[in-house]
């Protein structure tokens, strides 16, 4: 199976569109986001060119892996999403044909949840990093690092959104730890 970061881009948009269920929107939020890392390693890269003083270099070529690593972590997080969903319906048509199989549905449904808290967290990381690099942009990049900005925020609402819809079906200890962690990410959430 091919995975999203080798899929050609109109592939992935055509099933995107399509009536399948994945790839959808929790794949979608991590590839997002992804190329809002991947610009904002594209501005650093670019910045540094015209970066002054010596120390806004060391600060833009320090900045630079914390891009590429949440870049590469979110395209695997949107492969990720699209084989827990698949799980998700495979455990549910398992669950109506034999009801002893609740336990394998919620252990699905969970991981489902947990993709987009990990695809939340990594764009609010990659956020946080692009805090650090806004003011050491070259201008003639300034547009790019805006769209990458947009491109993480829309990665972090989309996973939410994902992560949000899934919460209601988990119960006990699971339900309580994945709604705490996504309450912890909710409040420090990244601002516009």
């Amino acid at each position: 199976m091919t995975s999203v970061v080798e899929t050609p881009i109109g592939e992935y948009l055509e099933g995107l569109a399509s009536t399948a269920s994945v790839p959808g929107g929790g794949s979608a939020a991590a590839v997002a986001a992804a190329m809002g890392a991947a610009l904002m390693s594209m501005v650093a890269k670019l910045s540094v060119r015209k970066a002054t003083p010596a120390q806004n270099v060391e600060a833009l070529h320090s900045i630079v892996p914390q891009f590429d690593r949440a870049c590469e972590l979110l395209g695997r997080l949107s492969q990720d999403d699209i084989e827990a969903y698949r799980s998700v319906t495979g455990a549910r048509k398992a669950a109506r044909a034999d009801q002893g199989r609740q336990a394998e549905l919620a252990a699905a449904i969970a991981r489902a949840t947990v993709v987009p808290l990990e695809t939340a967290r990594a764009a609010t990381e990659a956020l946080d990093a692009a805090g650090r690099l806004r003011g050491l942009v070259w201008e003639m990049v300034a547009s790019d690092f805006e769209t990458g900005y947009l491109l993480l925020q829309t990665g972090f609402r989309g996973a939410m959104a994902n992560a949000a819809i899934n919460l209601p079906e988990l119960s006990g200890d699971t339900r309580s730890r994945l709604d705490g962690e996504y309450q912890n990410l909710l409040a420090h959430r990244p601002v516009s």
